[in-house]
């Protein structure tokens, strides 16, 4: 009867006596083995193990129904341990940050808002010098032809992206592709536009058309056919001792309908967007508008969690092909530039990003507008310190635009910015470190395994490989 002095000689070592250790002897020197050939592998795992229950598994001297007994305390003790790693899992993944209220007031400044202006107006010297200058169309000597385009560009001054539709009536007109758009656009409002040496405004090309922004991103706006700062008035920092407002008179006093976007003043202004207040100042009314700003701001170690896990961005951690730094508008923008070159292979003309895309004509645009672009949605995270607003007192000054008798005031929009008190602040309640030591402590608690343990396993792994392929070669 062969004899195994693997991983049971010690056990078997205390359990003789006698002629028992004899018989042994006898049997090694009449059946001489290899020193590995039978190695109990897994008995020797059993028993150097410190995960509780795991030497009981091992010993033969034990009835086999005290170590199933065993077997199944261990097997349930890996399930609850392993249960209890996968929820702390989930819960790193899915809500490792909580939002607590912060003291503000007198402790922080803030940078002043930004504000967008925009109208539709036009005036019709300016609508038939581009009649002339672009198809050579004179409205005295053709009327009907004169018409026609007049309307096709009071239909592009008025475009926006929600709006491309209304192309359709244009669609079969190949005089009316490749045109510079752009350049269209700054002749037909150069009564409202402001000179370049403006220090306040300066023009740019919205998803709602042209309009006149303060906002710190113009060169991703840039209707002149190049992506570069325009000449803007500096970011302006607001405390809670100093009056924080702006006053303006628009568009040289021509009274057109004016939309008011307020926004992050390093944001680009989106339209129907959470982060930009929008405001119809109508034709005539001078307002005073007082907003209130809301404050997000995050602790340092948020910063070292992933961002699929927070769910924001630092203005620095930039995943845009088009645009530098990060900033969720920018975001937007880039999603909808790239689903339309893959929908229909062009690019709106207001979009200044992606200069080597092709823009699209009319029958591009009417392909998008068919194509529902603007249902696909954008997976763009905010970011972790930002500044969102809203509108908490108005006050209108006007006869109405219809019977408005004060002809000679000058309308004047002020706005002004109140700082809050309080603000919202992310804070991490379950970083990476902490993730690893609920991993510690719900192994340690139900298998009584440590990192220790690991490295044995691992170690009597390798010996394992080692020993097994030494034998064959």
């Amino acid at each position: 009867m062969p004899l195994n002095i693997g991983g049971h000689y010690r056990y078997c070592r205390g359990r003789m006596r006698g002629t028992s250790v004899q018989f042994i002897m006898k049997s090694q020197e009449s059946q001489p083995i290899h020193p590995h050939s039978s190695h109990d592998w897994s008995a020797e795992a059993c028993e150097e193990s410190s995960i509780h229950g795991m030497p009981y598994v091992a010993r033969r001297d034990l009835h086999w129904t005290e170590r199933v007994f065993w077997v199944i305390m261990v097997v349930a003790s890996a399930y609850y341990a392993i249960s209890s790693c996968l929820n702390q899992w989930e819960r790193f993944r899915d809500n490792p940050i909580v939002y607590e209220y912060e003291y503000l007031f007198a402790l922080r400044n803030f940078t002043f808002l930004g504000v967008t202006l925009c109208t539709n107006y036009e005036s019709d010297e300016q609508v038939d010098q581009i009649l002339n200058q672009t198809w050579g169309v004179n409205s005295s000597a053709d009327p009907t032809k004169a018409a026609y385009y007049a309307e096709f560009l009071r239909v592009l001054n008025r475009l926006k992206y929600t709006t491309l539709d209304k192309l359709k009536p244009f669609e079969n007109d190949t005089s009316l592709d490749n045109l510079p758009y752009l350049d269209i656009l700054l002749k037909l409002q150069e009564k409202v536009l402001p000179p370049k040496n403006h220090v306040l405004l300066a023009p740019i090309i919205t998803e709602v058309g042209l309009c006149q922004t303060t906002s710190q991103l113009t060169r991703f706006g840039n209707p002149y056919g190049k992506i570069e700062d325009l000449n803007v008035t500096a970011v302006r920092q607001c405390g809670f001792f100093s009056e924080c407002q702006i006053m303006h008179k628009p568009f040289n006093s021509i009274m057109t309908h004016v939309f008011l976007y307020l926004h992050d003043v390093h944001e680009m202004m989106l339209p129907h967007d959470l982060r930009t207040v929008t405001f119809d100042a109508k034709v005539k009314s001078s307002y005073v508008l007082k907003l209130l700003v809301h404050s997000i701001s995050a602790d340092t170690e948020v910063r070292n969690l992933p961002v699929a896990y927070r769910k924001c961005r630092y203005n620095d951690e930039n995943n845009l092909e088009y645009y530098s730094p990060y900033y969720p508008s920018l975001c937007r923008l880039e999603c909808r530039i790239k689903w339309a070159l893959s929908l229909c292979n062009c690019k709106p003309y207001f979009y200044v990003a992606a200069p080597n895309a092709p823009i699209c004509n009319i029958s591009g645009m009417l392909c998008l507008a068919r194509s529902k672009w603007l249902e696909k949605p954008c997976d763009c995270f905010p970011l972790c310190r930002e500044n969102t607003y809203n509108i908490i007192e108005e006050d209108e000054q006007s006869g109405g635009d219809q019977n408005y008798v004060g002809e000679q005031f000058e309308r004047t929009m002020i706005i002004k910015m109140g700082l809050p008190k309080m603000g919202m602040k992310r804070r991490v309640v379950f970083s990476t470190d902490q993730l690893i030591m609920s991993f510690g402590g719900a192994i340690g608690l139900f298998l009584g395994a440590s990192f220790m343990t690991i490295y044995g396993l691992i170690y009597l792994s390798l010996n394992f490989l080692a020993t097994n392929i030494g034998l064959e070669e």
